[in-house]
């Protein structure tokens, strides 16, 4: 025990300065009074302790009256008295945090050791340093609130809400964790009596006025002035560990917060939380929650969770298989796991501790987590150190185990949920600027009970859209990927031929008839260029025919062997022998995921400046629709000029695609390029659903001809002569009216001044194609250097 003086707020020590303007005395008069009333009642044995509590305290009569500050360290004897009456007997008083001071104050004269080693610093005899106490505002209204509660019990029989007060020791110098500690009063033993006239307040006005927590006090403080009122007595105030209850507050706040946490973020916190309720920082924990996809565990890095045994086993084997296997067989059979010291029968019995051992781990545990009765995941615990691993520390984390396996369902939901979003994202049409026309519908769908009637949904169109319509395309796809695969089957047919040479050469009695021949499948002299037709044939003789033919002849004449192996050893699809179709292949793969990036781009800005459909589709290139108007937007105005900026802002992006894969070109290893094409439709049209593509088209007859050119343009030719309407590095807009012409010269003038677009517009007029004619076309030149001035003439 220590009868010193500590106070957590500068002055409290001091009783004639209470800061509420209390007046306030420390007195012993009312734990008298408690004791004599002890004495009456009790029928124990206990009675003899408390006469003789009682006899002690009678040797000082001065007591009648109340204790300066200046004092209160002479009756040291008496307050250890006082401990011992309501303290239990056999705890020992270090481990007891108890302290006496004034009523209502944050001020104590006399203690327990426990309770002064939190508080103070063994060396400075100061408050610690690193003490984190409430803000003095907490503080000041804790006080506030144990006195009006003290007055409300005694004189109307009412009471507020306690306000917790909390003591944060920041770093406990064992376990370098946050510790906790809540600050309990015992106010049995404070007098306190009005020194005027109280207000008649009857219950239900004193409610009625209360109403406004937030105003709670000061209405009080004005109802029932602080200074008309005196207090004494002493306060008996004692800490209680809440480290544990603190830490299970922190999973909580992981859990609400998840969805907002950088990753990563959520993984430190649950460790520091799930280390602070266990007590020590020597325990590491790994996270696994039971992911599926298509029936198989997967593990999702981006959750910002880990494993230690999956982690381990992936550095070990660099591959999926065996850790995917580790998962597997666990999650059919999930039990506890504990192992508080491993030892080399266990290694040979689970070679999963054989990975924690090399890495220096000596204890490991591993937990199954359920939330509603299904797995959810599993907790790992595991340190080098064995004496950290106890009993203790395994029933301690079983308390956090509902709120883990909540946490775990929530990664979960969330895991399942962002791969639906992608899919939305980048596999399906429902796109977010018409999801609220699906919603609508699947609403309706709901309310008129039609789910479990399997009747058909209604239908989602959209009418009076402007459509806007893009293509680049990569010249002469057709002719480079027939011209890669003539290449590739040239060596291969030279191969062949050398192969069935060596065959007949060390096989005497094979003769032509037993050989299938490809001489009249293939004879590159005479095919320019080879129909999908014919390429099927060929590789139907060369993957399913000879091979088979191979297999059989190397079995039954082992001197044919080394022969066959050679051959097929140059077949192999990522082979010299599919060298060029490859090299396309690759090349026509970069081209396309070039113009896809800036697309999606554009996708975000079209959004931003209103909302539309945006779809594109991939071909040899790529192809994109995009449909504007009031019914895709709901409820948000389309402004008037919005056509001529979206109608803008598409110019302006196919000429930096233009740009873009122009740039490409030095990179790829086959060297193609591409062209581009705008359709300009002055009238608005309708689109409508089609759920058996699961994407959007235009509706009604009229609307079909926008589609039918839409089609046709892409192979157009201009008018009396053979070249292509679309070439490379140039723009081709084709219109039917010249308002529109004149529309797209201004914004055509705008890139040109931006070194964008050169000068050197053409004003073409586009062959007849099936039933479509008056076609017209502006082409332009894109500026591929893009520090270019703007160049005159082609």
């Amino acid at each position: 025990m220590q009868a010193t003086t500590v106070s957590l707020v500068p002055g409290a020590e001091e009783l004639n300065k209470h800061p509420l303007g209390i007046d306030l005395h420390f007195s012993l008069k009312p734990f008298i009074r408690f004791i004599e009333q002890k004495i009456e009642t009790e029928k124990t044995a206990k009675v003899n302790f408390f006469k003789y509590i009682l006899e002690q305290f009678k040797q000082y009569p001065e007591l009648e009256e109340a204790v300066s500050a200046a004092d209160a360290q002479k009756y040291t004897s008496l307050y250890e008295l006082i401990y011992t009456a309501l303290s239990p007997i056999l705890n020992d008083e270090s481990e007891q945090f108890w302290a006496l001071g004034p009523p209502l104050t944050a001020a104590f004269f006399y203690g327990t050791s426990g309770f002064y080693s939190i508080l103070i610093d063994a060396e400075t005899k100061m408050l610690r340093k690193d003490l984190k106490l409430p803000v003095a505002e907490d503080m000041h209204k804790s006080v506030r609130t144990s006195f009006y509660n003290l007055v409300l019990k005694k004189f109307y029989n009412f009471t507020l809400t306690d306000v917790d007060f909390t003591i944060k020791s920041l770093i406990d110098p064992e376990t370098h964790l946050l510790k906790y500690y809540r600050l309990n009063v015992d106010t049995r033993f404070m007098d306190i009596e009005s020194l005027a006239e109280l207000p008649e307040l009857s219950l239900q006005k004193i409610k009625e006025e209360l109403q406004d927590d937030t105003n709670t006090l000061n209405i009080l403080s004005n109802l029932l002035p602080p200074e008309q009122f005196r207090v004494e007595g002493i306060s008996i105030v004692s800490l209680t560990d809440v480290t544990s209850e603190y830490a299970l507050e922190s999973v909580k706040n992981v859990i609400i917060a998840h969805n907002d946490c950088a990753v990563g973020s959520h993984d430190k916190n649950i460790t520091i939380a799930l280390q602070t309720l266990v007590g020590s920082d020597q325990v590491e924990f790994g996270i696994l929650p039971y992911l599926r996809l298509n029936d198989k565990t997967v593990v999702n890095d981006h959750s910002g969770f880990q494993s230690i045994i999956i982690e381990l086993a992936r550095q070990e084997q660099d591959g999926e298989v065996d850790y995917q296997s580790l998962i597997e067989d666990y999650l059919m059979h999930p039990r506890r796991l504990i192992f508080p010291e491993i030892v080399e029968e266990e290694q040979n019995n689970y070679p999963m501790l054989r990975l924690l051992w090399n890495k220096g781990i000596r204890s490991y545990a591993l937990f199954p987590l359920y939330y509603s009765g299904r797995l959810v995941g599993c907790l790992e615990l595991y340190a080098k150190d064995p004496s950290f691993f106890n009993s203790s520390t395994l029933s301690k984390i079983e308390t956090a185990f509902p709120l883990l396996a909540q946490l775990f369902q929530n990664i979960i939901t969330e895991f399942n949920n962002e791969i639906a979003a992608v899919i939305t994202d980048k596999f399906t049409s429902l796109q977010p600027a018409v999801q609220w026309r699906f919603y609508q519908a699947a609403f309706n769908y709901l309310n008129a009970k039609s789910l479990g009637k399997k009747l058909p949904i209604e239908s989602i169109f959209f009418k009076n859209v402007h459509p806007f319509y893009g293509a680049i395309d990569i010249k002469d796809s057709s002719i480079e990927r027939n011209l890669a695969i003539r290449k590739d089957l040239y060596a291969h047919f030279d191969l062949l031929e050398t192969t069935l040479c060596e065959i007949k050469v060390k096989v005497k009695s094979l003769n032509e008839k037993n050989i299938p021949s490809p001489a009249g499948l293939w004879n590159h002299k005479e095919f320019d260029e080879l129909s999908d037709r014919e390429i099927l044939r060929i590789e139907d003789y060369l993957l399913r025919q000879l091979p088979a033919y191979l297999h059989l002849l190397k079995d039954t004449q082992p001197a044919v062997t080394q022969t066959v192996d050679n051959y097929f050893s140059h077949v192999d699809p990522q082979g010299a022998l599919y060298k060029n179709r490859l090299e396309y292949e690759r090349s026509m793969q970069s081209i396309n995921r070039t113009i896809s990036t800036l697309l999606e781009e554009f996708n975000v800005e079209l959004q931003h400046a209103y909302p539309c459909y945006f779809e594109k589709f991939r071909t040899d290139g790529v192809e994109f629709d995009i449909y504007l108007g009031e019914s895709i937007a709901h409820l948000t105005p389309m402004p008037a000029d919005m056509v001529q900026t979206f109608r803008f802002m598409q110019l302006e992006i196919i000429a930096k695609i233009a740009r873009a894969t122009n740039r490409l070109i030095p990179e790829l290893a086959m060297h193609l390029q591409t062209t581009h094409l705008i359709f300009v439709y002055d009238k608005p049209i309708d689109i409508s659903f089609r759920a058996d593509e699961q994407r959007f088209d235009v509706e009604g007859g009229y609307n079909i001809r926008y589609q039918m050119v839409k089609k046709r343009i892409d192979k157009a030719h201009i008018k009396g002569s053979e070249e292509r309407l679309t070439q490379p590095g140039k723009i081709a807009i084709v219109y039917f009216n010249s308002s529109e012409a004149a529309e797209y010269l201004g914004y055509i003038q705008t890139l040109q001044t931006q070194k964008l677009l050169l000068d050197d517009v053409e004003y073409i007029e586009v062959e007849e194609l099936q039933g479509v004619e008056g076609l017209k076309a502006l082409r332009v030149g894109v500026a591929m250097n893009e520090h270019a001035e703007i160049q005159s003439g082609i």
